[in-house]
C-alpha cells in the first residue's frame, strides 16, 4: 500500500507463468514460417489499397520499394500502429505507458506489487522473480514512466531488495480501449493494434490469441466463399466481442475507479479488505482467474465495505455515463 504496510494474497498452484517474450514470439514466428509465412523484416508500410478483389500494400526497405498483393489484410502492427487510421478504422481512445528493467535481486521469492502516486499514480509498479537472483521491475502510469520507475528501483536498493539493474528499462505503450471498429472491406486488426488488451493490468497477449483465432476462423470462412467483404468480416467483431466485449468494459470502468483514488483512500482501502479478510474471501472465489477478472471485479464491488467507500471517494455517475465499449 502507498503507507508501505503490506496484504499477501496466494494459491497453492500457479496461476500464471513468466516467460521469456522474445523466445515465445520467435516460437510463434518458426511454426508460421514452417506453415508457410514469409516475412519481410525492415519494411515500412506506406500505402495501402483496396477494391473489391485485392488489397494492394506498398512497402520500402530503406530505398527499395516494394509491392505486395493479397486477398485481405491482417493489421497486427501493434500499439501506435497508424496503419488503421490510414485505412479509416481510428486510433485507440485511451492507453498507459509501461517501463520496465531487469534487475539483481536478493530473497526476492514471490511477485511484490507496488501502489500509490509515488511510484505508480493511477496504476501500479511489480517487482516479479524470474531466474534465481534476478527479477523484472516495472511500472505502469500515464506520464513520467521511468522516472516512476527509477524512484521505486532507488527504494528498493536502499531497502536491499535489488543490487543493480542488469538490462536497463524498456518503455512501451498499452491500450486501455479498444478501436470503435477492428474490420472494413478486406481488413481486419487484430491485438494491440485493436485494443485488445486488459485495461486492468495491461495483459495483452491472451486476448490477442483469442481475437486472432476468430479473425483466422472469419477470414477462412471468407476465402471459402470467395467473401471478404465488410458483411463478412464483420462477424469478426462479432465474434471477439462477444468473448471480451464484458470484460473490457467491466475492466475499464474499475480502471478509471481506481484512477480517481488517492494515496489516503488508497491505504483504506487496504486496511478495510485485510481487517474483514475480503481478500481471502476473493482469492478463493471459483471464479478467480489471471485472465478474467470482470466476476471477480464484481465479486469485490459487491462487498459493502468496499462499495460504499468507493461510492465515497469518486463520482461513479461520470464513469457509467461515458462510452467504453
Amino acid at each position: 500500500a502507498p503507507s508501505g504496510t503490506s496484504l499477501r494474497m496466494a494459491k497453492p498452484k500457479a496461476q500464471a507463468y513468466i516467460i521469456d517474450r522474445v523466445a515465445y514470439i520467435k516460437s510463434l514466428a518458426e511454426k508460421a514460417k514452417s506453415s508457410g509465412a514469409s516475412y519481410f523484416t525492415g519494411h515500412h508500410v506506406g500505402q495501402v489499397y483496396i477494391d473489391d478483389e485485392t488489397v494492394t500494400v506498398h512497402s520500402s526497405n530503406g530505398n527499395s520499394p516494394h509491392i505486395f498483393k493479397s486477398s485481405v489484410l491482417v493489421v497486427a502492427s501493434g500499439f501506435a500502429s497508424n496503419i488503421p487510421k490510414k485505412l479509416g478504422l481510428g486510433t485507440v481512445g485511451d492507453y498507459v505507458t509501461g517501463s520496465q528493467a531487469e534487475v539483481a535481486t536478493q530473497g526476492i521469492k514471490e511477485t511484490e506489487v507496488y501502489f500509490g502516486d509515488h511510484f505508480a499514480p493511477g496504476f501500479f509498479a511489480w517487482l516479479v522473480p524470474t531466474d534465481k537472483g534476478k527479477a523484472l521491475l516495472g511500472v505502469l502510469s500515464r506520464h513520467k514512466a521511468e522516472h516512476h520507475l527509477n524512484s521505486l528501483l532507488e527504494k528498493l536498493k536502499l531497502e536491499g531488495k535489488i543490487s543493480n539493474v542488469i538490462k536497463p528499462p524498456k518503455r512501451w505503450g498499452i491500450p486501455l480501449r479498444p478501436l470503435n471498429k477492428t474490420y472494413s472491406n478486406r481488413v481486419v486488426v487484430v491485438g494491440d493494434a485493436a485494443g485488445q488488451a486488459k485495461p486492468t493490468t495491461g495483459g495483452g497477449i491472451y486476448y490477442a490469441l483469442l481475437s486472432a483465432d476468430k479473425a483466422a476462423e472469419t477470414i477462412s470462412n471468407g476465402l471459402l466463399k470467395n467473401d471478404l467483404g465488410v458483411n463478412a468480416l464483420r462477424q469478426y467483431e462479432k465474434k471477439w466481442k462477444s468473448i471480451l466485449a464484458k470484460e473490457l468494459r467491466i475492466g475499464y470502468y474499475a480502471r478509471r475507479l481506481y484512477e480517481m483514488l488517492n494515496d489516503n483512500q488508497l491505504d483504506e482501502l487496504f486496511k478495510t479488505i485485510t481487517v474483514n479478510g475480503i481478500h481471502d474471501k476473493l482469492i478463493n472465489d471459483p471464479n478467480l482467474s489471471f485472465d478474467w477478472h470482470g466476476n471477480l471485479i464484481i465479486k469485490a464491488l459487491s462487498f459493502k465495505l468496499i462499495s460504499k467507500m468507493i461510492r465515497a471517494s469518486t463520482p461513479i455517475s461520470t464513469i457509467l455515463n461515458s462510452r467504453i465499449l
